[in-house]
């Protein structure tokens, strides 16, 4: 290898990587549907992310390809065929991956600046998008130029593949790989360092009540001196992979009952110190409350909304289906994120715990309909199907119904890959730290690839904002990280990967 100080190279170049950062993270890149069209197949902001990025690196002389609006490549280090095929081109070169996204989920809770306006203070950058997924996609590109402009002769072409779905499905990928063939191996700058070679699969999925008429039976007996309360409508959360941190319902009844409901929901929150309020209307009142948000892959970190606000229902006389869509929620989600209730819960000692998060919460009359999002995140030792069964039947005494389920299946490269022995030398003479190996419970684009890992952007300890109201990232931690990926471009850019090796495992 040839001597070269990877960390001087990315100072030189800070400058205009904050510079070119913060012209995307002014872009409020969140997916929507309504303002899609041709070219935009997610929204026009996501689509503009995605072009932003490739004009760029079209500008630092890389070739570059755009799928559709929905996903994109920039690379280097080989002839690329432009014109696009339904099927993968034979004779395509071998090349090594780097997968990235610059969707965002959107920027709710509170914000001491606007998301979109990126602030340095105090050395952190502060924009939705800074950690999650932006601020590592620049690093990962001022990388490869790094390596672009030095001259560095490469065995294998490299590709910053871009997307714009990964937050919500990552059907962006589904179009990369129905256009392209696979690459020999790569990494996502989209979780932890040192390396994360394991990933939990996933069950998207939702528990929905559907009814007939507003009323109902009343499943749920109550005394004629009870109050009797209707749920007019429930709505929580933004995003299925976050925690929701606002909810809110709307009751009807009596105006005796309605003080008494407003009272408690005082109680209830003054004796478990949570923050909620309401507000009154002709007939009805608008309760709320507030939670704290969290990523989905560790729900255990946040303060569901959604779920506390249906625990205080829960303790007020409701029937019929508002009383089943309640108590539903009570008994088989409210404070466990691990599945126990739900009959799922499974830990094995890659991978960890099971995951449940409910990141979305709606209960309407007018349709008929109410549903709790599910996004379960599993180890290897169980698989989703066996999820979907259990769930089917735990919920089906509850009125309840499963939609048809996205099932992800755990990812695992061994740990003996080649690539992988690779990233711990890089990642080990660059920070002077173990390279130990991890798992997580996000779901990133390395299991949409063979031989894919997961390598950064987060250094050990530091503080993890993804999802959250003041997403930031350290500025220095980001050099830091190009640097680790400039090298590792380098290296595996011409690591011989003739040899046979084990493709990552999947259950």
């Amino acid at each position: 290898m040839p001597n070269i100080d990877w960390n001087y190279e990315v100072q030189r170049r800070q400058e205009a990587l904050m510079r070119d950062l913060s012209s995307l993270l002014a872009i409020p890149s969140v997916k929507d549907l309504s303002t899609a069209g041709p070219g935009a197949p997610l929204g026009v902001e996501s689509a503009r992310a995605l072009r932003y990025v490739l004009d760029l690196a079209a500008q630092h002389g890389l070739q570059v390809v755009n799928h559709e609006g929905i996903v994109g490549y920039a690379t280097y280090g080989g002839e690329v065929d432009h014109e696009v095929v339904e099927v993968h081109a034979e004779g395509a070169p071998d090349y090594i991956a780097v997968l990235s996204h610059v969707d965002v989920v959107p920027a709710t809770g509170e914000w001491t600046s606007p998301p979109f306006e990126p602030q340095i203070r105090d050395g952190r950058l502060y924009a939705r998008g800074a950690i999650d997924d932006k601020g590592p996609t620049m690093a990962a590109l001022y990388g490869l130029l790094i390596v672009k402009e030095l001259g560095l002769p490469l065995r294998h072409q490299v590709r910053l593949i871009i997307g714009t779905d990964e937050e919500t499905g990552m059907n962006c990928m589904e179009v990369y790989n129905r256009y392209e063939r696979p690459p020999l191996a790569g990494f996502t700058p989209d979780a932890d360092f040192p390396i994360v070679h394991a990933e939990k699969g996933q069950v998207n999925t939702r528990m929905t009540l559907r009814f007939d008429g507003e009323s109902g039976e009343h499943s749920v007996p109550a005394s004629v001196d009870e109050p009797m309360l209707r749920l007019r409508a429930f709505r929580s959360g933004t995003a299925a992979n976050m925690v929701p941190d606002a909810a809110e319902a709307v009751v009807s009844g009596s105006a005796a009952d309605l003080d008494s409901l407003a009272l408690a929901l005082q109680a209830f929150c003054a004796e478990r110190g949570l923050k909620g309020g309401f507000a009154d209307g002709s007939g009805e009142i608008t309760l709320h409350m507030k939670g704290k948000s969290a990523h989905g892959m560790v729900p255990e970190l946040g303060n569901n909304a959604g779920l506390r606000l249906l625990e205080f229902l829960n303790t007020q006389s409701f029937a019929g289906h508002d009383a089943r869509f309640i108590h539903g929620a009570a008994d088989l989600l409210a404070g466990d994120t691990a599945g126990e209730a739900l009959g799922i819960a499974s830990r094995d000692d890659a991978m960890g715990a099971l995951t449940v998060n409910v990141g979305l919460l709606q209960y309407d009359p007018a349709a008929s309909e109410g549903y709790f999002h599910l996004n379960i995140r599993f180890p290897s030792c169980i698989r989703g199907e066996q999820i979907v069964d259990t769930l089917r039947a735990r919920i089906a005494p509850y009125g309840f119904e499963l939609s048809p389920p996205i099932i992800k299946p755990s990812h695992l490269v061994p740990a003996d890959h080649p690539m992988i022995r690779t990233l711990q030398t890089v990642y080990t003479e660059q920070t002077g730290e173990e390279a130990t190996l991890l798992s997580t419970g996000g779901g990133t684009y390395a299991c949409k690839l063979p031989n894919c890992v997961a390598f950064g952007p987060l250094f050990a300890g530091e503080l993890d904002t993804a999802h959250q109201p003041d997403e930031s990232v350290s500025v220095d931690s980001l050099m830091k990280a190009a640097a680790i990926y400039a090298r590792a471009i380098y290296e595996l850019a011409n690591l011989d990967y003739s040899a046979p090796v084990e493709r990552g495992v999947q259950r």
